[in-house]
């Protein structure tokens, strides 16, 4: 029932930050929080930190990942070797894919050369301008350009 009541309102809201090219800056403010992963708690090195952001925020933002995976998808944007942030693909269909393709590498008498990278925090070094500038190149229209760079920008913790 709380659904049929709040889901008009918020359509509404997320209509008119569409629209208008503005995410609220008061969804932006993120607290931090450090998770204990392992080793000594001593050792800052062993917290994960967890951005928190406002609920209304997130709803909003898997809305706007949904369209945009949704967009991404049917135009055959994303590569097919990519795992990552794709629904029924995983770090373990990534090693069953590869390891499947270095064994018929040795089968087929071929050399296997293989790098491991770890890209801690790597949404945290992107590039805005540059995301932009590629999410121009994949047909992303103006509006939601705008909306995106609004995203982007005015972020705290």
């Amino acid at each position: 029932m709380a659904a049929q009541v709040v889901a008009p309102s918020l359509t509404g809201i997320f209509s008119a930050s569409i629209c208008t090219g503005i995410f609220p800056n008061e969804w932006k403010a993120s607290r931090v929080t450090p998770i204990f992963k392992s080793g000594p708690k001593s050792n800052p090195s062993n917290y994960r930190p967890i951005s928190i952001i406002p609920a209304i925020a997130k709803i909003f933002e898997k809305i706007i990942s949904d369209q945009l995976y949704e967009y991404l998808s049917t135009n055959e944007i994303l590569s097919s070797c990519q795992s990552g942030f794709r629904s029924l693909h995983s770090t373990v269909t990534a090693m069953l894919e590869a390891t499947s393709d270095w064994s018929m590498n040795i089968d087929n008498g071929l050399t296997n050369g293989v790098v491991f990278i770890d890209f801690k925090k790597a949404f945290d070094t992107i590039d805005h301008q540059i995301m932009l500038q590629k999410l121009r190149n994949y047909g992303i229209d103006q509006m939601s350009l705008t909306w995106f760079e609004s995203y982007l920008t005015n972020r705290t913790q």
